[in-house]
């Protein structure tokens, strides 16, 4: 069983489980500050109790369906706009420097005006998710597009393919491994977007107990949140990561 895993696989999880026992028996020989630092053990403790009374599950809750809706709103506008922006010039002159604007304006600045039009509710967690992973899918989906290659769309036009033809027979097959790359980088923007706007104005959620836990001074559940949120941006970029993989297979390396 063992010979079927991977090496790189073994070694990621090796250094890992040596990282975790060091840091652990620096903290129970007092080699560390554990008032800083904590230990693995009581990391996982403190995630236990919070998962047994009911406040980490309330609060992920929260952060997941924001996360979701924001950025499936984010897919279902930035793939279709990108798309035709690729498309179409005059469409993409007039879109583009708006939204290269957006790109290079940082999260932190556009979080004020967002939480002031929309409250401090979900709405204005929902709306950042969507302005932080639009952007990034949108400039993913109109470079796939302007990357095909021109003599497949000639190839299709002497055929008397159409506009919508070239479009979903051509176009899309060809742009989708880079929409997939746009999805998968958006949905890390996403992730950094629902957990700054929880702790800059949140009522509830994971960042809100992050900022919580945080200026409380209490280490192992503010670690042990901050490690849960990573876990959880990694699985979502695996998981977006392997379709790229199986969407790109055709193409030559």
């Amino acid at each position: 069983m063992i010979a079927r895993i991977p090496v790189q696989a073994r070694w990621i999880t090796g250094s890992v489980v040596v990282v975790l026992a060091v840091w652990q028996v620096a903290g129970m020989l007092a080699v560390i500050d554990t008032s800083y630092t904590s230990t693995p053990l009581a990391i996982v403790e403190a995630g236990v109790d919070m998962a047994g009374s009911g406040e980490l599950w309330s609060n992920a809750q929260i952060t997941l369906i924001e996360f979701i809706v924001g950025f499936v709103l984010a897919v279902v506008v930035g793939v279709p706009l990108g798309m035709l922006m690729g498309w179409r010039l005059r469409l993409r002159q007039t879109l583009e420097p708006a939204l290269v604007a957006l790109y290079v304006t940082p999260s932190l600045a556009l979080l004020p005006l967002i939480v002031l039009a929309l409250g401090i509710g979900p709405v204005s967690k929902i709306a950042m998710v969507f302005v932080e992973a639009v952007i990034t899918i949108v400039v993913n989906s109109m470079a796939g597009i302007r990357e095909t290659d021109p003599r497949l769309v000639r190839a299709a036009r002497s055929f008397c393919a159409g506009d919508l033809d070239v479009f979903v027979k051509v176009l899309l097959p060809s742009a989708l491994p880079t929409i997939v790359a746009g999805l998968r980088l958006g949905a890390g923007r996403g992730v950094i977007a629902v957990i700054v706007a929880e702790l800059y104005g949140g009522t509830q959620g994971l960042g809100l107990q992050i900022s919580s836990y945080g200026q409380s001074f209490v280490i192992a559940p503010l670690l042990f949140l901050t490690l849960l949120v990573a876990v959880f941006g990694y699985a979502v970029s695996s998981a977006l990561r392997a379709t790229e993989r199986r969407v790109s297979s055709w193409k030559a390396a």
